[in-house]
């Protein structure tokens, strides 16, 4: 196991956005950056979760990846 500390995941919500869709936004946001930090994404596959990543902050509704 890792000694390292990471920060905790903050996720805003949008203003007027339903809390089950933040929920949702929000646990999909943790596991990609999860994701991230414990390098199990590479090549194609990371740069499509990284855009999808971007689009969920900034409130991009888009389909889910594959």
């Amino acid at each position: 196991m890792s000694d390292e500390i990471w920060p905790a995941i903050k996720v805003e919500r949008f203003y007027d956005e339903p809390l089950s869709q933040y929920e949702a936004r929000r646990k999909e946001i943790v596991s990609i950056i999860d994701g991230f930090r414990h390098g199990r994404f590479e090549g194609a596959m990371a740069e499509r979760l990284e855009q999808r990543l971007v689009a969920l902050q900034d409130g991009m509704d888009l389909p889910a990846v594959a």
